[in-house]
């Protein structure tokens, strides 16, 4: 999967925050699908346990874009950070 953008992850989490009025989507699944929804949240509750998975599944995709950038980040200065630790550890050291 790709970085998001820090525009599309603003947005993305934006929409994710809200919480507005529900609106008609079609969507095909496989009848194992409809049937193993059922059983967990029963027919009245379908498009609520669709709703949850689909959020649940977004938020996963803007926590990978964070832990990416992150990543990025620490990569970026673990050249300058690996030698100033090894500084401080030499400081540290008994003389020999």
């Amino acid at each position: 999967m790709p970085i998001l953008s820090l525009r599309t992850q603003a947005e993305l989490e934006r929409l994710l925050a809200r919480r507005d009025k529900k609106a008609k989507a079609s969507v095909s699944l496989g009848g194992e699908v409809i049937r193993a929804a059922d059983v967990i949240a029963g027919k009245a509750q379908r498009s609520a346990l669709v709703e949850r998975a689909v959020r649940s599944y977004l938020r996963s995709i803007l926590r990978r874009a964070r832990d990416e950038r992150d990543l990025q980040a620490i990569n970026a200065r673990a050249t300058v950070t690996n030698r100033e630790s090894d500084r401080a550890i030499d400081l540290q050291s008994w003389p020999e």
